[in-house]
């Protein structure tokens, strides 16, 4: 479907409000989104910290003052056992009685307090208010978890993870304690033992948010206080997606709990090892639907206002293009005296008047264009009489190249015979290495096919293999030829011959790269090779494919020093002795999977 230019306009208007209405609008929902999850975040966590500071530190500042009183009381602090006097659990000294009376009243006033209670370190008796029957005769405070760690913190009361009473009272209790010292020395532990309710009391009376509720965990994740009284002393990592929010000493996290948006506050309490929780579910669809409807109604009214002002605008934009229009349209058809005529005092009348001008240039290049067809016309009958004669010259060329090809190649084989000759003439000087130089070309050649390298490289190793004894004409055939082992005076001369084989085709140039092959082919991988000495990388490749090509025919041929030639077998075997040390490992393994492929002769 065909669209205006004016309707153009009015679109795209019309979409670049809609796109700027829409990312402003998007951009302010989300940042006042964040803007509220901040603050709610921030809330929480001030609601939270209060419920710490004004409700849970007050309560345990006031159990720390009894026990810190006590703990400095004068009869306690002197106290001392009788001569005799009996390890006692069930009931207490005489002299200890006013002590215990004050302790009843207090208790009396205070329904959550189970227990007051003080234990010299002299026995490990427990002077306990109220008195308890049931308390095993073998009980020693020593070793509770409340003296011990009052002990260990001499300077201040301890809290005790909640625990189940020893006493007759068989409830939950959690313990705050303080260490009674003389002049540095241990007297014993003043304790007091609180019921684990008063906690949970503590917690059911904080508004958390809406529906929100408090808990509070031990060290190890065990529910000390929840409005859920079933929940108490379970671990809160039972439910694995509350747990993993806990992963700094405090912090404010909003997640996904259930299928509902909550926001979680927690930080550890100071002088325990609890941590205080608080939980909320969130619901902010009512907070952002106000801002959600005053985005859309400046959306809506943004969006009529383009379309109206897109609509005025393109209209006059678009009159003078319609002249245009109209006047291009005649032209196309054939009338070169049209000309546009625009009032307006903009672009439009300069383009108009360009446009004016252009067609009175084309109606003179049309009129050019006719006179120069005629003289095209000859051009173009020159050309193809010169593009006949380009053809037959091409034709020629081919015949050239065709026979240029096949002249090169009828000259490497006549260098290959020639060099095949050279190493007939080679070993006709040793009647043992009769038919070696091409041996050793044809296992370096299947070699260096294996692996991959090109006809250039392929084409040197061939020459270089060939060649590679031509040395040995500057060698005695006494010493060649010679049964047993050569003296150490003869191997040096045998030694000699990649140097004397490298000097002999120095004159000739095209057995340049295939002479430094000849002359690296008895160097070693360790350096312990001739004539150079070289290792390793320093060897060029080439050689070291002949290196090993050379050997293996000299291990599976009749030499004079050993005229039973060895097997594959045996030689595969000195090949893999020699491997990483006299010849290259790769090339090693390469070879020796020629060798066992049953389909490759060599």
């Amino acid at each position: 479907m065909k669209i205006s230019i004016r309707n153009k306009i009015t679109l795209t208007m019309l979409l670049v409000i809609i796109l700027l209405v829409s990312s402003v609008g998007i951009m302010t929902y989300n940042n006042t989104k964040n803007i509220i999850l901040t603050q709610v975040k921030q809330s929480n966590y001030d609601t939270l910290k209060n419920a710490n500071d004004y409700f849970l530190q007050n309560f345990m500042a006031e159990a720390e003052y009894v026990v810190n009183n006590w703990a400095n009381d004068v009869e306690i602090v002197n106290w001392v056992n009788k001569p005799n006097q009996p390890k006692m659990v069930t009931t207490i000294p005489d002299e200890f009685k006013n002590i215990q009376d004050q302790w009843m009243g207090f208790i009396k006033s205070s329904q959550n307090i189970a227990w007051v209670y003080f234990g010299p370190e002299e026995d490990g008796s427990l002077f306990i208010a109220p008195l308890d029957p049931t308390m095993p005769e073998d009980y020693d405070c020593r070793v509770r978890v409340w003296y011990e760690k009052a002990v260990a913190n001499r300077n201040r009361a301890v809290w005790s993870d909640p625990y189940l009473d020893a006493g007759d009272i068989g409830g939950i209790v959690v313990t705050v304690a303080r260490a009674v010292e003389k002049d540095g020395d241990l007297v014993g532990v003043v304790g007091m033992d609180i019921k684990l309710q008063r906690l949970a009391d503590i917690f059911d009376d904080i508004r958390f948010g809406d529906n929100g509720y408090l808990m509070l965990l031990n060290d190890e994740g065990e529910i000390l206080s929840h409005p859920n009284k079933e929940k108490l002393l379970t671990r809160v990592c039972d439910d694995s997606d509350l747990c993993e929010q806990f992963t700094s000493q405090s912090g404010t996290k909003i997640f996904d709990y259930k299928g509902e948006e909550t926001i979680i506050s927690y930080m550890d309490v100071p002088k325990t090892e609890w941590r205080l929780v608080g939980i909320m579910p969130i619901d902010l669809s009512i907070q952002l639907m106000q801002i959600k409807n005053n985005i859309l109604k400046i959306a809506l009214i943004s969006v009529l206002f383009s379309f109206l002002t897109g609509s005025l605008l393109s209209g006059v934009i678009t009159k003078p293009l319609q002249q245009m229009m109209n006047t291009m349209d005649s032209i196309s058809k054939g009338d070169l005296n049209e000309r546009i005529d625009i009032n307006s005092n903009d672009e439009f009348l300069v383009l108009g008047n360009q446009f004016n001008e252009m067609i009175d240039t084309l109606r003179g290049l049309i009129e050019e264009r006719n006179r120069n067809v005629v003289e095209l016309m000859k051009m173009n009958e020159e050309i193809l009489e010169q593009s006949l004669k380009i053809k037959n010259y091409s034709e020629e060329k081919e015949t050239m190249n065709i026979e240029l090809s096949n002249i090169l190649e009828e000259l490497k084989k006549n260098y290959l015979s020639t060099v095949r000759a050279l190493a007939s003439a080679i070993e006709a000087n040793d009647k043992y290495t009769w038919g070696h130089c091409e041996r050793v070309a044809n296992i370096s050649i299947a070699i260096a096919k294996a692996m991959g390298l090109g006809k250039e490289d392929i084409s040197i190793l061939e020459f270089a293999a060939l060649l590679h004894d031509i040395g040995k004409l500057g060698i005695s055939p006494e010493i060649l030829n010679k049964k047993g082992k050569l003296t150490q005076e003869e191997f040096e001369i045998v030694k000699r011959h990649p140097g004397i084989g490298y000097e002999i085709l120095s004159e000739v140039e095209f057995l340049y790269d295939s002479r430094k092959v000849l002359l690296q082919h008895h160097e070693r991988v360790d350096g312990n090779g001739y004539p150079q000495g070289l290792y390793g990388d320093n060897i060029v490749s080439l050689a070291k494919i002949m290196a090993i090509a050379d050997a293996y025919d000299a291990m599976t041929s009749s030499r004079p020093y050993r005229e039973i030639p060895l097997t594959k077998e045996q030689a595969i075997e000195e090949l893999v002795k020699g491997r990483g040390t006299q010849f290259d490992e790769e090339i090693v393994d390469c070879f020796i999977e020629l060798l066992n492929d049953p389909d490759v002769e060599l």
